[in-house]
């Protein structure tokens, strides 16, 4: 279903960057929660995504209408699909991390990520992946420990539009003379960083971590988009859980795809299309992750592109591979903006719960929506109310 595809001269050399004068926060979350992650490091694993994807209908919906007896479906384009061989903006990170000592004394330890690694191009369970100016070089970095993992140079003939990992680093087990394979959970076995290019030839790159691999795997996708009349699958977004990916194409069709006998397959496809159930001109996704189960949220513009009119959320069934429509997160919130998305328990950070949290059009401030009453409302610029979070006594008592 995949194939390796040969390098070639389709694209031509990305320029070297050149680090912008004052780089972009990261992540772009409000300030009481930057405060707690700050000061509890770990929260970072709610982290699961970095940014979402806006896509638009080419014809109207209505187009659903049997022409000439044969059904057509509408067709999906991505808006604003940067040039994802040109980084346009560099990050620094903004959690100044505390270290705890005695009598509860904090030492904060602020940095930015300078030059080499100033381009963030993903962010998957603890790990950010980060590009260099010249666009050749990546690693992994873990924010709140300052470890690097370096990854294999990337060719900047083809397009990075970002990576997610299959794993989470806590689970990284590699069998040893004293332990057999088989006797590990699949998603033990290793981790492997994935990159999506945003096309169709090359769709993929992988890389195994902790294996003798020299450099990344390159392949395509050959598979029919089945939204689609003589397309290719054109992946746009992913997700890694439990050591595999969970790829929505272009036209939202979701893919499986697995590491079996040495070579990445899909081996799996969705059963219903990724699209929101209402009519809409314009919407984003993003995919996260939430208590051991994957989530995909859209905000929907309907009549005009500029305002988010309403909210859908869906969870996927592993079993199944479909999206059921969620009506309530009970005690969970999500927050979601262009560059991260986070869950968390609303009792515990002292926040709404059954909301959704979100910025649009890169504009600070913060929109809440009430899974409940199905309402938007502003929040206060870019602060979110909290009230007195369990969360920080228990920190302080540590």
């Amino acid at each position: 279903m995949v194939q390796k595809t040969k390098k070639g001269g389709k694209f031509s050399p990305g320029k070297e960057a050149t680090p912008t004068p004052n780089p972009k926060p990261w992540p772009n979350l409000p300030p009481r929660l930057t405060s707690l992650i700050a000061i509890q490091p770990s929260l970072m694993q709610n982290i699961t995504a970095l940014g979402g994807t806006t896509k638009s209908w080419r014809v109207a919906p209505a187009c659903y209408r049997k022409l000439d007896d044969k059904p057509r479906m509408p067709q999906l384009v991505e808006i604003n699909a940067t040039d994802y061989k040109r980084p346009q903006h560099s990050h620094k990170i903004d959690v100044s991390f505390h270290e705890k000592y005695f009598f509860f004394y904090y030492k904060r330890r602020s940095y930015q990520y300078r030059d080499p690694w100033i381009y963030f191009k993903g962010y998957s369970h603890g790990q950010l992946v980060a590009m260099s100016c010249d666009l050749s070089k990546c690693c992994l970095r873990e924010p709140e420990g300052k470890c690097t993992r370096y990854l294999p140079c990337w060719d900047c003939n083809l397009p990075f539009k970002f990576a997610t990992l299959s794993s989470s680093p806590k689970d990284w087990k590699f069998p040893t003379k004293y332990t057999k394979l088989s006797s590990l959970p699949k998603h033990q076995y290793g981790c492997n960083v994935m990159v999506l290019t945003g096309i169709c030839s090359p769709a993929f790159a992988f890389f195994r971590l902790g294996k003798d691999q020299k450099g990344w795997i390159v392949e395509n996708c050959t598979l029919t988009e089945p939204y689609a009349l003589n397309q290719h699958m054109q992946f746009t977004n992913a997700i890694g859980f439990q050591g595999k990916f969970y790829a929505l194409s272009l036209q939202g069709s979701l893919a499986v795809i697995e590491d079996i006998d040495s070579r990445f397959q899909i081996t799996a496809r969705g059963a219903n299309r990724a699209v929101p159930s209402v009519v809409s001109r314009q919407f984003r996704e993003y995919l996260l992750e939430s208590n051991g189960e994957i989530f995909l949220v859209f905000l929907i513009s309907r009549k005009s592109v500029n305002v988010v009119d309403d909210v859908e959320v869906f969870r996927l069934d592993i079993c199944k591979l479909l999206w059921v429509k969620v009506e309530s997160l009970g005690d969970m919130m999500f927050f979601v903006e262009d560059e991260c998305c986070m869950s968390l328990s609303a009792s515990k950070v002292g926040c709404r719960g059954n909301c959704i949290y979100f910025t649009h059009h890169r504009v600070k401030d913060w929109w809440v929506f009430d899974m409940e009453t199905c309402c938007i409302s502003p929040t206060s610029g870019p602060n979110i109310e909290f009230t007195k979070s369990p969360m920080w006594d228990e920190l302080m008592e540590q």
